[in-house]
This record gives C-alpha cells, structure tokens and sequence, in this order.
C-alpha cells in the first residue's frame, strides 16, 4: 500500500462495509475508529448474517487493515460477536490486519482470549473485489435504545473479564444514569 492510499484510509469516514461470499463466509470492513457511534450497526450486522446463515452455517473475518482504534462499546459489540460466534459455529470469529495499537486494545479487555487476532489477512480474504462490498446499514435506534446497546456492550467487557468491572465501572454508572434520565423525559 502506498503512502498515499494509507493517508486516504485514515482520513476516510469511520464506516464499516460488509461482503457476503459464498459457504457462508463474511468478511466486515472497519474504517476509521471503530466506536460507539457505528458499534450499533456492527451488531445488527452480525445478528442479521447469523439469524440468515443459521448456526454452524457462516464464518465471520472483521478486517482492520483501516480501523485506526477502537473504543470499549464497539469492542464490546466485538467480544458479543465473537461469543456468539463460538457458540453457533463452535469456532473463533477471526480479526484481520489488526494493528498492533488495536490488539494491545483487544489484549487488554480479553477478547483475544476468544477471537482470532492476526497481523495479516488471511488466505482467500485479502482478494474480495471493492464491488463486492456493501455499506453496512444505519442502525436507526433511539436515543434510549442506542444508551442500551452502550450498556448492554460494557456489560459484556465486564463479563469478560473481572478487571473490566473495575475499569468500566464509572461508564455504567453514567450510561445508567443517561438512561434513567432519556426514560423521565420520555415519561413526561
């Protein structure tokens, strides 16, 4: 990859695209941060390709070659999709073209424990023409559900591992509290 196409990726809009091939394989395409602001649509993804493959019937490689960092929601939508990935296909959801800021990240929370995390692509992925790649649905939540689906990841973390309870203790608390907040003002 030349200097300029690198440059182009990391200035490009936080997105994530998505190529469905054939035996149920599907590759996801992170660009940019993956964060709590497209973690939503990550989910509703990977759910959508589960519920339409059936258990034991696909094969999940997200690539990060252009996803700059990760915060914890959206590592949270990746430790609930590699989860759920193990157990209906009884296999490791496989990260790709991780960078090495990205896997101290995951190394961290303890998703690598359960995912496949590798440096390069692997072999029959890095091939898939650009066309063959889709934008990934807008996940149209409200403000309330999308506070859910931010607890609901954080959840996940401190599931995970007992010293993301210490770390994400203060974030529960306050998206609990944002959530107690949007639901009085709905009431009223």
């Amino acid at each position: 990859m030349t200097a300029e196409t690198a440059q182009g990726h990391d200035s490009a809009p936080d997105s994530i695209c998505f190529a469905e091939l054939d035996g149920g394989v599907v590759i996801i395409r992170v660009t940019g941060r993956g964060s709590f602001a497209n973690s939503a649509e990550l989910k509703q993804l990977i759910d959508r390709v589960a519920e339409s493959h059936g258990a034991g019937n696909y094969s999940i490689f997200v690539d990060m070659e252009h996803t700059t960092t990760l915060d914890s929601t959206f590592m949270g939508a990746l430790a609930g999709a590699g989860l759920r990935h193990k157990r209906d296909n009884g296999s490791a959801m496989t990260l790709v073209n991780v960078n090495e800021q990205c896997s101290r990240l995951l190394e961290t929370v303890g998703i690598k424990h359960f995912v496949d995390v590798r440096v390069a692509p692997v072999t029959g992925t890095e091939d898939v023409p650009e066309e063959a790649f889709q934008d990934c649905d807008a996940a149209n939540l409200s403000r309330a559900d999308r506070i859910i689906h931010m607890i609901e990841a954080h959840e996940k973390l401190c599931e995970l591992d007992p010293e993301n309870s210490t770390r994400f203790q203060s974030v529960l608390k306050y998206l609990n509290e944002s959530l107690e907040r949007e639901n009085n003002k709905q009431a009223s």
